[in-house]
């Protein structure tokens, strides 16, 4: 499936990029680990939902900021725990800024609409 919506391209190519960076994390940080990759696709779940949905769309919208957070939250754990190093932080919280610039202009866009 081809997707034209450049937020859920962008998020397609964050998951991406996460799912290679906690590959190496080990089995005791299951959880974190866990949790990173739950969230992660729930970011995509609820762009397509916001997408389609018009009627929770700003519900949907503010859901994404909030998984967002949460994912920034784990990472920065992640990186005072050592399992990732300062240049991997720096990249997935670079991703993940764009994506929240997205999706905050895709609100005002609609307030305006």
């Amino acid at each position: 499936m081809k997707d034209k919506f450049y937020i859920i391209i962008e998020i397609k190519k964050t998951i991406n990029y996460i799912n290679k960076v906690i590959i190496n994390y080990p089995k005791v940080e299951y959880i974190l680990k866990n949790s990173i990759e739950v969230n992660s696709y729930k970011l995509l779940e609820y762009c397509y939902k916001a997408n389609i949905i018009k009627e929770k769309r700003i519900i949907y919208q503010k859901e994404l900021l909030v998984i967002i957070k949460m994912l920034d939250y784990y990472f920065y754990l992640s990186y005072l725990n050592k399992l990732i190093n300062k240049k991997k932080y720096e990249s997935i919280s670079s991703y993940l800024l764009n994506i929240t610039k997205y999706i905050y202009g895709w609100i005002r866009s609609e307030k305006k609409g």
